[in-house]
């Protein structure tokens, strides 16, 4: 596969298909794409499997995404360049890198984005991905090394490159203090991770008190956790202990049925202070006259540039962010695709804030 020449790559490449949101998921054997002008063939080695995963593509998708059946599932990875097109400038066959599941359309900036890997195009759980050149990042690879940083260890990068691209929005800077809701998922939990890494003050609300207790013990002295208490005013008061709250981030996804912690993040950010909702609520009651009398600005982010996320890698390059499970991020399991069905299941139940689960659909 590590060839320029699409006449060296495999005839046929493995893929784990997915013909409906309530089918089981079998593996497909798929005729290997020609690297076209604008886009890359990549070979993942590490796939990472959301713990949401089992909802979208085997469970009735009750999250209603936009979810074009029958496609290979999977949107991020981390992998080899497996051949790249005749306008390539800087890839080459080899090169580590990163990639990325939202599509933008060439041709209309303006437009929301609705397309994406493992959504409406095939994705990564399987060993060949095509995907469109600006979708595929470099990593600094001798700078990894430098710092022992591994593969696995940087296939954590998804879960955190999301609240990036959110604080980067808002321009947080280093000192203040960032509220997170929720902060023990996915990506509220790694948002903690990417906050310390910034240089803020993080105070990290949720409902699990064991996660919460994980992302205390990352640094005690900068790290406030609150329980979710399901009552605005509760909420309030708990949050007025820890001073002016400069900005606010929220992830709450669409099957939350209590949006009184949104409520309540919004009352303690302090005069002039910036929202940033980069979750899946479909409607919410905003407190709009404190909104107005504070000066509040609120920024809706949908996952982040392609410079965020380079800015993102430099600050792993340079040992900014900490990987690995020294800095509490441990991959939980690492599945083959022929595994996908218990891949998922497993991925539903350990995945989450400091936890990852991934395919592995090619080994080196």
């Amino acid at each position: 596969m590590a060839t320029s020449d699409p006449t060296q790559l495999p005839s046929t490449y493995k893929g784990l298909l997915f013909k409906s949101a309530s089918t089981t998921p079998a593996i497909e054997l798929l005729p290997t794409p020609t690297p076209e002008p604008g886009s890359v063939i990549v070979r993942p080695l590490y796939s990472w499997i959301f713990n949401y995963a089992t909802e979208i593509y085997a469970q009735g998708n009750p999250r209603s995404y936009n979810v074009r059946f029958p496609l290979i599932g999977g949107a991020n990875a981390i992998g080899r360049v497996a051949a790249v097109p005749p306008d390539a400038r800087s890839l080459k066959v080899g090169d580590l890198v990163t990639v990325e599941p939202f599509i933008k359309e060439r041709d209309g900036a303006h437009l929301p984005t609705t397309r994406g890997l493992g959504l409406t195009e095939n994705g990564t759980w399987a060993e060949l991905v095509q995907v469109p050149t600006e979708n595929v990042l470099p990593i600094d690879e001798a700078a990894l090394q430098k710092r022992n940083i591994s593969i696995k260890d940087l296939a954590f990068y998804p879960q955190l490159v999301v609240a990036y691209g959110g604080f980067r929005d808002v321009g947080l800077t280093a000192g203040e203090t960032v509220l997170i809701t929720p902060a023990t998922g996915n990506f509220g939990g790694g948002a903690v991770h990417v906050a310390l890494a910034m240089g803020a003050r993080v105070i990290a609300m949720g409902r699990n008190e064991k996660i919460l207790a994980e992302l205390k013990a990352l640094a005690p002295d900068r790290v406030e956790t609150l329980t979710l208490s399901g009552s605005v005013d509760t909420d309030v008061a708990a949050l007025a202990k820890y001073g002016p709250i400069d900005v606010f981030q929220d992830f709450t996804p669409p099957m939350a049925t209590n949006f009184a912690h949104i409520q309540a993040g919004i009352l303690s950010v302090r005069p002039g202070g910036r929202i940033n909702f980069m979750g899946n609520v479909k409607d919410l009651e905003v407190p709009y006259r404190a909104m107005v009398y504070r000066g509040l600005r609120i920024h809706g982010t949908l996952m982040y540039t392609r410079d965020q996320a380079l800015d993102m890698l430099k600050m792993i390059e340079t040992g900014t962010l900490k990987l690995g499970p020294a800095a509490g991020l441990t991959a939980k399991g690492v599945f083959k695709l022929e595994d996908g069905t218990a891949a998922l299941e497993f991925a539903a139940k350990e995945a989450g804030a400091g936890r990852a689960v991934h395919f592995a659909p090619n080994e080196e």
